[in-house]
């Protein structure tokens, strides 16, 4: 009867504030107290929004702030705590990482006079952050440096910025794309010409480019390519021994200079290779480097092949061994990898997959319409373009495809066939379990910052692990199977705290044994 009442009160309360969706938020500014060390002030969960997917409040088809600043509403109610923002700044390609100028931002995302700034603070007035995604591996060919450069480097004349990317007069393994004999690196496009990171000017104005968009109240960066500050053009292995160790300096002397006026700023770097290479740059210091091993390891669980349980303790353990103040950073998928719900359709999955990682230790990463099941209809030449489709809302906020650069053939729907705002007044909805297993995670903040402890849950589908911090332990339990679970647990259990299900069926404890309904988790106090 409890639960029917929650749940009552809970759906009474939904469809409430849903009326006020697109209701925006009044902009304004916020003092900037004196920052003191707080790490703790680093742990929340994360949206991943692609601004020109995401909501477009004045009709262009074109996502912009003043949509996102409509929709906040929308996220508070989500519970996120921190927007991950993709490339904001004047660029060439619809998707923004090829820069043209680091100062700048897209004037197709500042609307009816709304600018970014004004989303900035009207976030941080309702507690949600903004980090934004940093490209520092490589401009685009039409920033005004490179034109300088390669302007000057053709005609055989000095130019300060020549030295600032890497021009060569012979096309060899290094120098793989140029014409008239003038070449120059980009190790992902000829239009993404690569920074010179070995001339101290370049570094300098990282940092004050970092330094400059903490000054606007942001809570810090997404650094893209972290891994490819420095590479070796000529090695089999492009990122390791010498170039592994100057990436790990540059981003250690931007880290330690940023830090300085900024002391709780935030960073979660893009590495995107083996494990143990990628826990190696814990040790610049970067908080976080996103897991991308966890999708797989969760789905594993789910179908009794990996033990998440094992993943989360052997993962913490290597990188705090490099960092002692490492942060997790898990995600299912980003705009650089499928959606999950492309090729999976069972919700019940999805649910667990969402409370899996949004439960998991560190900070949690949700990819936008990743919490309704959105996933793309229609075909594209280039993969990556099918991630990127527009927010089913459901409603007048329509982003479109084609009118973002992203190609017409492309649409958006979910998996149940329900919008986003849809879901917010269904109880059996996706939006309402990711909802419900963020506030889990908010109230019990052990899980994000503890120490993992594997335990034995005796079933290859049920994971279990503790999460220990400042003397207090609780337990996480997972059960990945469509039937209910008896746990018989090999340690002193205390309370049930907090629990989800599909069906809503609570847990039940009887000493150290548990009844777990079928896919659900549970949060368990450890005297």
């Amino acid at each position: 009867m409890k639960y029917k009442l929650l749940m009552a009160t809970l759906f009474a309360s939904l469809l409430i504030s849903s009326c006020d969706l697109v209701t925006p938020i009044s902009s304004g500014t916020t003092s900037e107290p004196v920052e003191t060390y707080n790490h703790e002030l680093k742990y929340r969960t994360y949206y991943q929004i692609l601004v020109y997917a995401f909501a477009d409040s004045n009709g262009d088809g074109i996502g912009d702030f003043k949509g996102i600043a409509d929709k906040a509403p929308y996220l508070k109610e989500l519970g996120v705590e921190g927007l991950y923002l993709s490339p904001i700044h004047p660029a060439s390609a619809y998707h923004g990482y090829d820069v043209t100028d680091y100062y700048g931002v897209r004037s197709l995302y500042e609307v009816d006079g709304y600018t970014f700034q004004n989303l900035v603070d009207d976030l941080k007035a309702i507690d949600i952050v903004i980090i934004l995604d940093m490209v520092f591996n490589h401009s685009g060919v039409n920033h005004l440096w490179f034109y300088q450069a390669q302007d000057a480097y053709g005609r055989d004349e000095p130019n300060p910025y020549i030295d600032w990317y890497n021009f060569s007069k012979t096309q060899d393994a290094k120098h793989p794309w140029g014409s008239t004999n003038r070449y120059y690196e980009g190790i992902f496009s000829s239009s993404m010409p690569d920074f010179n990171f070995d001339n101290p000017e370049v570094r300098e104005e990282f940092i004050k480019i970092g330094k400059y968009w903490m000054a606007k109240g942001i809570a810090g960066f997404r650094l893209d390519a972290a891994m490819h500050i420095f590479t070796d053009y000529s090695g089999g292995d492009k990122w390791n021994g010498d170039i592994l160790s100057k990436n790990v300096e540059f981003w250690t002397e931007f880290q330690t200079e940023v830090a300085k006026d900024y002391p709780n700023f935030y960073m979660v770097g893009e590495v995107w290779t083996a494990q143990p290479k990628l826990e190696s740059y814990y040790a610049t210091n970067i908080d976080s480097l996103f897991n991308f091993d966890h999708a797989t390891r969760a789905q594993g669980q789910l179908f009794g092949t990996a033990s998440l349980a094992v993943g989360f303790d052997s993962h913490q353990r290597n990188i705090r061994l490099r960092q002692a103040d490492a942060i997790e950073a898990n995600f299912l998928s980003n705009h650089d990898k499928p959606r999950l719900s492309t090729s999976l359709s069972n919700q019940n999955i999805l649910k667990m997959l969402g409370a899996m990682t949004v439960l998991a230790p560190g900070n949690t990463f949700i990819y936008y319409g990743e919490e309704v099941g959105l996933r793309a209809e229609g075909t594209s030449s280039i993969p990556d373009r099918v991630y990127r489709t527009p927010m089913p809302w459901g409603d007048d906020y329509v982003t479109d495809s084609g009118s973002y650069g992203n190609g017409n053939n492309l649409t958006s729907t979910t998996v149940s066939g329900l919008s986003a705002h849809g879901q917010l007044s269904d109880p059996s909805s996706l939006f309402i379990y990711y909802q419900q297993a963020i506030r889990l995670k908010r109230e019990h903040f052990e899980l994000r910052a503890g120490t993992v402890g594997v335990v034995n849950s005796g079933s290859p589908v049920v994971s279990a692990h503790t999460m220990t911090y400042e003397g207090v332990t609780k337990l996480v339990i997972h059960n990945g199977s469509s039937s209910s679970y008896t746990f018989n647990s090999p340690i002193t259990l205390g309370d049930i705290l907090d629990d989800i299900s599909v069906s809503w069926t609570p847990a039940s404890r009887d000493g150290n044994t548990v009844t777990l309904p079928a896919y659900s988790s549970t949060i368990i106090a450890i005297p």
